[in-house]
């Protein structure tokens, strides 16, 4: 069976088995995992994926960029985030 993630990611990777692993380092882990697993993704997706709310989403995606962990690669409409 086919994921929903691989008709709104750059990756064409499957989906996990499990889930998303986190809950710690302030809340980033779960949104970092998610963007390793399924780079190009969007914060959007993120959000709805995470069951997290988009600003909460766009908060720590900041802190994630400014900690140089990730980055936004494309245009702003059609880019997504990857890890470095």
């Amino acid at each position: 069976m086919m994921s929903k993630y691989r008709f709104f990611c750059t990756n064409k990777n499957t989906a996990p088995n499990g889930g998303v692993n986190g809950g710690v380092n302030g809340g980033v882990n779960p949104i970092l995992n998610f963007i390793k697993q399924y780079p190009g993704c969007r914060a959007d997706l993120i959000a709805e994926k995470l069951d997290i709310s988009l600003r909460t989403v766009q908060r720590k995606l900041s802190q994630l960029k400014t900690e140089g962990k990730i980055e936004f690669r494309g245009a702003p409409k059609t880019g997504g985030y990857f890890p470095r």
